[in-house]
């Protein structure tokens, strides 16, 4: 129901648009100037109100995506293994660094959160169901970027960069934490203009023509390699 209150919307504005044209068109005439001339202006200039964003967005999105959207693997994992003998066979998703334990919070959803303080500064939460199954370690560091810390050596971290044009860059690292070195890379991109039927803070949350997930359907293929790629850092080990 609320599309179709939007696209209500849509076309009440195309039929305002029109009547405003058509309201100059006439005064243009009275006034012995082309009322074709000033009434394209009008209507114009009142769709360009609303949509004047919207062919910048779609040259800009469509152009990232092409030329820099994709899965990039700069290591694989048998190449890293080979640099790092016997490494591999000892990293474990829930053996976590030496660190002192700052504190252990207890809930619902996650029964419980154990915070660990490492000695660099770097805070590391790891999180477990309510069986007592862990479920993933966060890794909080002072720049605020957020990462996922994955074992002793890998850990992977996501960046969104706003773009002109409501544009967003959506990129996820797989990184090796002692020398901080990029194993594989994942770039995406989307729009900051949410699905139909949330509600909004500002006026263009509600372009809903402009919204994009991401740059094509191969884009999720690819985005499920990467995370096919984080698992077996992850699970393999298990």
């Amino acid at each position: 129901m609320l599309a179709i209150a939007f696209i209500t919307a849509f076309f009440l504005y195309l039929a305002l648009s029109a009547r405003v044209a058509t309201w100059v068109a006439d005064i243009a005439e009275e006034r012995g100037l082309s009322p074709k001339k000033w009434g394209a202006l009008a209507f114009v200039f009142m769709i360009g109100l609303v949509f004047w964003d919207w062919i910048p967005m779609e040259i800009l999105f469509k152009y990232e995506c092409s030329t820099n959207a994709g899965l990039f693997i700069e290591k694989t994992v048998d190449e890293w293994k080979k640099e790092n003998p016997g490494v591999w066979e000892t990293l474990d998703a829930e053996k976590l660094p030496e660190g002192d334990i700052e504190k252990v919070e207890y809930g619902r959803k996650e029964a419980k959160r154990v915070y660990y303080r490492l000695h660099n500064g770097t805070q590391l939460v790891a999180r477990y169901d309510v069986a007592g199954k862990y479920l993933i370690t966060d890794m909080i560091m002072e720049d605020g970027i957020d990462r996922t810390w994955l074992n002793e050596r890998f850990y992977y971290e996501r960046r969104n960069e706003l773009l002109l044009f409501h544009v967003v860059k959506k990129v996820k690292y797989l990184k090796d934490i002692q020398t901080k070195e990029i194993l594989a890379t994942y770039i995406d991109y989307t729009t900051d203009i949410p699905p139909i039927g949330l509600i909004g803070n500002r006026l263009s949350d509600y372009k809903f023509w402009m919204q994009k997930k991401r740059c094509s359907p191969d884009n999720y293929k690819l985005s499920k390699q990467f995370g096919s790629l984080v698992q077996k850092l992850t699970r393999e080990r298990k």
